[in-house]
């Protein structure tokens, strides 16, 4: 027998002798053994009658086949769902051990074993074996066998190890989700997913809408999107740290939200969602009405200027709102000479409003 085989036996020997090392609760049931139609080095067991199928390496995880272990797991989790498979080698980056980790294979290295250089030391390498693979290259395999999903260029969400084994469909907050891929980007969530964050809509969009500078792919996992709108940078603006969940986004204030809302309907629900925006926003008082005038001033569109000063006219007469006159003196300053529709999206049949230069095509705005 060789003397790399003669180590693996030993060190194959050393770890079923030391199961406790890692958990007094584990004991040795068999050795070489199968399951799932491949087999493993070590079988071992817990109290409360859990299986832990362990293989045990001479060399570094990350020299591993990934696909044939998400594979491997995959087919033990259809014959035993409650298995616990687990990797035993020299070394492993601390990036792969969390990724594995995550789709249900725990990693322990000959550190966590204390196994003596003796064993294991003098193993040599094959001449000609493949080179370490970079963290990138062992998420992308996890790719392909559907453990991970990549979002961006090196950017990967791990597919939680129900959902890949097929006994749950993948659903996830899109908000955490565009925080993690929008890492080191300078990015806002605006429009309808903002309202959402500021409490102005009961809408729980499964689409996250994120602000940015450079144009971005859309991006779907599972059922949950992100989607991106490029803004010039003039009016990519008024962006704040909002502590969501257990992340911080970086979100449009209340007042850009409000314009945003009422420059892009499409991107909100449409005219009669972006009403009730309004309607909630300036009910909820926490409006700065100079900084809202500054922020239309600045966005430098008569469209916008005219519409929200006609749909805050609206709610003040129709539903009583409290809206302060600096509000309607300061967009009254930023009418233009052009007549605008309310609903870019219906027909242009309406009455005109002279003051805000709005044709009403929209007709009776429910909210």
């Amino acid at each position: 027998m060789a003397a790399s085989s003669l180590k693996g036996v030993a060190l194959e020997d050393y770890v079923a002798d030391n199961l406790s090392r890692f958990s007094l609760d584990l004991s040795l049931v068999g050795r070489q053994g199968q399951v799932a139609d491949r087999g493993f080095d070590i079988h071992a067991r817990d109290s409360k009658g859990v299986d832990y199928y362990i293989e045990v390496k001479a060399s570094e995880c990350n020299r591993l086949s990934i696909g044939q272990i998400v594979e491997y797991k995959a087919n033990l989790a259809k014959v035993a769902p409650k298995a616990k498979v687990i990797l035993v080698c020299r070394d492993v980056d601390a990036e792969i051990k969390d990724v594995l980790k995550k789709i249900g294979v725990d990693v322990w290295t000959f550190s966590d074993f204390r196994v003596p250089e003796s064993i294991f030391g003098n193993v040599a390498e094959k001449a000609g074996q493949l080179e370490l693979s970079p963290v990138e290259n062992i998420l992308s395999k996890l790719a392909r066998h559907g453990a991970v999903q990549r979002v961006g260029r090196g950017k990967y969400v791990v597919i939680p190890a129900d959902v890949m084994y097929g006994r749950k469909s993948y659903v996830a907050d899109p908000l955490v989700l565009a925080s993690e891929l929008m890492k080191g980007n300078e990015y806002c969530v605006a429009y309808c997913s903002a309202a959402h964050v500021h409490g102005l809509t009961e809408q729980m969009p499964f689409r996250t809408t994120v602000a940015v500078l450079k144009q971005m792919r859309p991006i779907e996992v599972g059922n949950v999107s992100v989607s991106f709108v490029t803004l010039k940078k003039p009016k990519f603006f008024g962006c704040e740290d909002v502590k969501y969940l257990d992340v911080t986004l970086k979100v449009s204030d209340l007042e850009k939200t409000v314009v945003d809302c009422v420059d892009r309907p499409e991107l909100c629900g449409g005219l009669s969602e972006v009403v009730r925006i309004l309607l909630n926003a300036f009910e909820d008082k926490r409006m700065n009405y100079q900084k809202l005038v500054s922020y239309v001033k600045r966005f430098g569109s008569h469209a916008v200027a005219q519409r929200l000063g006609f749909i805050l006219q609206y709610l003040k007469e129709r539903k009583r709102i409290r809206v302060d006159s600096e509000v309607f003196d300061g967009l009254l300053q930023l009418v233009g000479s052009k007549v605008y529709p309310l609903d870019v999206k219906a027909s242009r049949v309406g009455g005109v409003s002279r003051k805000w230069k709005i044709l009403n095509n929209a007709g009776y705005l429910e909210v």
